[in-house]
């Protein structure tokens, strides 16, 4: 009969040794599902980012472009007036 006590005792404790480590698993997997979503929106913002920057420089780019072609312009044209006024 004692046997039969200590074989139900040993079962109840390790029924609540599984029990403590299910609910500490659900903890931690409802924790790392947390993570995951907040993960997920900080790679969406950092998406988001870099498509900002990459239009920012693609527009830096085209002024840098259009900048230099006024400037080879001015040059083309003080060159022209200082050849018309040389002697």
């Amino acid at each position: 009969m004692y046997e039969s006590e200590d074989a139900l005792a040993q079962l109840k404790y390790r029924v609540v040794q599984a029990v403590k480590l299910l609910d500490g698993l659900q903890t931690e997997n409802r924790d790392l599902k947390e993570e995951i979503q907040k993960l997920r929106k900080d790679l969406e913002g950092a998406k988001g980012n870099k498509s900002t920057e990459n239009r920012v420089i693609k527009q830096l780019k085209s002024d840098r472009l259009k900048i230099r072609s006024r400037v080879e312009k001015i040059l083309q044209e003080v060159d022209a007036l200082e050849e018309s006024q040389e002697p």
